[in-house]
């Protein structure tokens, strides 16, 4: 993170030169918020194409730090100021358990979630469309005052509610797939036969080999083995890195995650490769 003039810049930024001209008020936002993050993007509703997308990061040593760091980019940012045709906003990597409809009671949430997490003081919880659940997860109560302050009449889901959509409405196949995101320092991990859904975990990662060692630990859990899985990654992996190395010395057939068809990008956006920011792009299909 940079400060310049009360000017905090981006980690990265794509978008057309003349942005200040944008008709703002025919696309939609689709934001990303986490504790050490925010990412945007602008789609243009009368083009039906991406234009925009820029990313922040920081390192925040704490809930009221962080929550003032994303005050400092929202006021830096011109453009978040205008109004928009529809926005929508996306939990990134927060406590989340999903709940089958049939076992589910919202007066029961908190206590579910307290299961498997430490958890904020707010629960918010998403309905899922591709499978019949429930997503309940939590955030500060500082931060979802913010959102609500500045982004008021935004329809708020949790990020891996869309991780999974986004890969039910894809995935067709009969053949078990599993999928790998990799984004800041967390880990997700989704396998899934046709159109259901395995598994879904998420863990705090600090080197390439958290992410095998989770990844093999997940395939053992399910009984399958490296040799004889897909697996696909999202995200913050290449080809050329050392993550994927790693992962190919025990798992041959990997690939990388499409975005869907439906999504057109301008050609400031067009050497952004297919798998990365995923959710962010796929926002606007699940909401």
């Amino acid at each position: 993170m940079e400060i310049g003039a009360n000017k905090i810049l981006p980690k990265v930024n794509f978008s057309p030169s003349s942005s200040n001209n944008l008709l703002t008020e025919k696309c939609h936002l689709s934001v990303e918020v986490g504790l050490n993050n925010l990412s945007f993007c602008l789609f243009d509703t009368l083009s039906f194409t991406y234009v925009l997308l820029k990313e922040f990061e920081f390192n925040a040593n704490g809930i009221s730090k962080s929550c003032k760091i994303i005050k400092d980019i929202i006021a830096s940012e011109s453009l978040l100021q205008k109004e928009f045709y529809s926005s929508s906003l996306a939990l990134n990597h927060f406590p989340s358990t999903l709940v089958p409809i049939p076992f589910y009671k919202e007066e029961k949430n908190k206590e579910i979630l307290k299961f498997n997490h430490e958890v904020y003081e707010e629960i918010l919880s998403d309905k899922m469309q591709q499978m019949e659940a429930i997503n309940i997860y939590s955030i500060p109560r500082e931060l979802l005052t913010l959102i609500h302050e500045y982004f008021p009449n935004t329809q708020i889901k949790c990020n891996s509610s869309i991780l999974i959509e986004q890969l039910l409405l894809q995935n067709k196949s009969n053949e078990e797939k599993v999928y790998t995101l990799v984004k800041n320092n967390i880990l997700e991990i989704c396998i899934l036969k046709q159109d259901r859904l395995q598994l879904h975990n998420s863990f705090l990662i600090s080197t390439k080999e958290d992410i095998l060692y989770y990844l093999l630990f997940a395939l053992e859990q399910m009984g399958m083995s490296g040799e004889k899985i897909e697996l696909i990654l999202i995200d913050d992996i290449l080809k050329s890195d050392e993550k994927y190395n790693l992962l190919y010395e025990y798992v041959r057939d990997i690939s990388f995650v499409n975005r869907s068809e439906k999504l057109n990008f301008s050609k400031e956006l067009d050497s952004i490769k297919s798998h990365q920011y995923f959710c962010l792009f796929s926002q606007l299909l699940c909401v």
